[in-house]
């Protein structure tokens, strides 16, 4: 181990050497163009990039060549060519780390195979306000904890690839409406406990740049806010790498503040205004700049490597259709089946008589996510309704069978009468719902813009299944009408394919919900000062501190639609004990049903009373596969950090010392007494 971290020590000091190095060689106009883009499109001979930064040729600096998005190479100019996978939120409903190494991994291969050497992404925002139309792009869902736990595999494995990911929108940039002029208005306490931790565990694990947002923080901009940028993220953060604006973000020459980097211009960052700043201000920007493309190698890119890179490839692969597949199938969320409705065995679809009816233009065109510079354009899209009709065929995709049959979205009576008879003759009704968001604009609502005949229908349906597609949570005033609901968030290009994985069997559900789904719109009740919701509305004011999502719930005793962490399996576990030691809890788990399937304990804490935190936080959780009948132990060591509240007088975490209760489930959702394990923890 002594050998490994000296190791890790000289090869950091040795990075650190080579960028003085390159500093020290550049002439003051050549460090300055490095602080600021040169615009969206066409650099030299590489094509179309979001964001470009000149190389130096002189000495082998390559040029810096950005690309959306969260969630795959956005190529507006060869749509096709880049695989849709899955979103952020998906990755948050895994609650699978291993699933996120997954995504991050293929995406950062797919950036550099394209040209690109900035990923910009991953999302980290907590998710605030339930309307908050980017909320899917984000892979933290409600819970720091959740982001902070999943965000280390998608760095590691993404600049593997020899290119650096991206965290952002730092910070508080938690709502979309209004976003290039509103103040996000919170206190220092509540920023590092709450919607600092996913982007501390991303500097943690090597991230080599952030984005910093549209909105002010307290009323000042977040690229040329001091206290964000200085104090707490490049200080008391450690963060080593460099700030990027956001695309047209800058407000000023913001060095002194702590930007690094204006995008996608340079008009503020330009030479005729950092000329006469501070050189060794100037030398640091360029620096941090340089420094982690040294880290993961993308300086060093040999010509054999180089050779076969290019935006103009199309980078799409069965391998990374399957594992957009894999991801997505992973991040479907049971959250009802009553009577075992599904899965739907062979047994099933090989029954000459089968009838199934698929209600719904989601059937047969799925959206498969969200709108804006998250956006990718799928090579392929198979839809729910080919898939389904090639399953009851027994033939590949694009075999046709009159045992599926399709009807799209109710225009009038007689079509609602249409698909009740239809219902009737089915053995099993399929409703495809959906709705959509992006970048720019939050939800206006929560409803789902197709469901309004989901109840009237399922009541002539003998079995009934609801496949939610939402870029957060929804509504469903009609699910105790259904007996199954999945719900897929935004999938990705293979959505239809994982679907029936999971409604076969295939691959047993096992995602849990990272956003809490309400029974009415804003039943959390954001008060206009909280957030308005109008476009020129100047201040939103975090005043509910940190009740919002489950937290919210807990504290007003109220009753959501389903939990944060709810989901369900096609087979059943318990929790069989708990046992505390110190800071180390063990957990005992059991498969009572008969199938092999993942479970999700999680682990929540409420701290001592003098602390002044929400009554129960998750603090740890891990996905564990369990065969029928097995039992399996899962261990939770909590760090001096799970213990602790951010001592604004200090500057530090510091541990909160005194009695404190945990408790062991496998969501929030605490109302059954027999659903959780509780034990008292001493903090010393």
């Amino acid at each position: 181990m002594k050998l490994l971290l000296a190791s890790a020590l000289l090869a950091a000091v040795a990075q650190a050497d080579r960028a003085d190095d390159l500093v020290n060689k550049m002439t003051l106009e050549e460090k300055i163009s490095y602080l600021g883009g040169r615009g969206m499109g066409t650099y030299p001979d590489d094509g179309w990039y979001v964001g470009t930064v000149y190389g130096l040729d002189r000495l082998d600096i390559p040029a810096l060549l950005y690309n959306d998005g969260p969630q795959g190479f956005r190529d507006d100019a060869r749509p096709g060519t880049t695989t849709a996978f899955p979103s952020g939120l998906n990755i948050a409903a895994t609650w699978d780390t291993e699933m996120a190494g997954l995504w991050g991994d293929k995406m950062g291969k797919e950036f550099f195979d394209k040209g690109a050497n900035v990923m910009l992404g991953p999302g980290l925002n907590v998710a605030r306000v339930p309307v908050n139309g980017r909320n899917f792009e984000y892979m933290s869902g409600e819970d720091p904890v959740l982001g902070a736990t999943l965000v280390p595999h998608v760095i590691e494995k993404s600049q593997a690839h020899k290119i650096l990911a991206n965290a952002k929108h730092w910070v508080n940039n938690n709502q979309e409406t209004n976003r290039n002029s509103v103040s996000s208005n919170l206190d220092e306490r509540l920023r590092y406990e709450m919607y600092y931790p996913p982007f501390q565990a991303a500097i943690d694990a090597g991230v080599g740049s952030f984005m910093c947002s549209y909105n002010k923080i307290n009323h000042v901009w977040s690229c040329e806010n001091p206290e964000t940028l200085l104090t707490d993220l490049k200080g008391n953060m450690g963060f080593e790498g460099y700030v990027m604006s956001d695309w047209g973000a800058t407000h000023s020459p913001s060095l002194m503040e702590g930007l690094d980097q204006e995008m996608a211009d340079s008009d503020f960052m330009s030479y005729d205004n950092l000329k006469d700043m501070p050189i060794e201000n100037i030398d640091a920007s360029v620096k941090r700049i340089l420094k982690p493309f040294i880290t993961v190698g993308a300086f060093d890119i040999t010509d054999e490597e180089n050779a076969d890179r290019s935006i103009y490839n199309n980078v799409t692969s069965d391998e990374h259709f399957q594992a957009a597949r894999t991801i997505a199938a992973n991040s479907h969320v049971l959250l009802k089946n009553d009577n075992d409705v599904l899965p739907l065995t062979a047994d099933f679809w090989t029954n000459a008589d089968m009838n199934v009816a698929m209600f719904g233009t989601q059937a047969f065109d799925n959206a498969i996510g969200g709108q804006g510079s998250g956006r990718v354009d799928a090579a392929w899209k198979p839809t729910p309704l080919d898939t389904f009709k090639a399953r009851a065929a027994g033939g590949e995709y694009g075999s046709d069978s009159d045992k599926v049959s399709y009807y799209g979205d109710p225009e009038s009576d007689d079509d609602i009468a249409e698909m009740k008879t239809a219902a009737e003759a089915a053995d099993v009704c399929f409703f495809w719902i959906s709705t959509m968001s992006g970048e720019g604009g939050d939800r206006g609502s929560l409803s789902l813009d197709n469901d309004a005949h989901v109840a009237q229908v399922a009541e002539h349906c003998k079995k009934s299944v609801a496949v939610v597609t939402t870029p957060g949570a929804a509504l469903m005033p009609w699910s105790d009408s259904i007996d199954a609901i999945l719900v897929n968030f935004m999938p990705g290009c293979a959505s239809a394919f994982a679907t029936m994985d999971v409604v076969l069997g295939d691959v047993n559900p096992s995602g849990k919900l990272p956003i809490t789904f309400p029974n009415v719109e804003n039943q959390e009740g954001f008060t206009e000062i909280q957030y308005p919701g109008i476009d020129d509305a100047e201040n939103v004011t975090y005043t509910e501190g940190w009740s919002f999502g489950y937290r919210f719930y807990h504290y007003h005793q109220a009753q959501p639609n389903y939990y944060f962490g709810e989901g369900l399996s096609y087979t059943t576990f318990d929790l069989t004990k708990a046992t505390v030691d110190g800071q180390s809890v063990k957990v005992g788990l059991k498969n009572t049903g008969s199938l092999v399937g993942s479970a999700v304990p999680q682990l929540y804490l409420q701290l001592p009373e003098e602390c002044d935190e929400p009554l129960w936080m998750l603090k740890k959780f891990e996905k564990i596969s369990i065969e029928a009948g097995e039992e399996a132990t899962v261990e939770f060591d909590l760090t001096d950090r799970d213990l602790s509240i951010w001592n604004v007088d200090d500057d530090v975490f510091e541990k909160c010392v005194g009695d404190a209760t945990l408790r062991v489930a496998f969501s929030a959702n605490f109302n059954d007494e027999d659903s959780y394990i509780e034990k008292d923890l001493t903090i010393a």
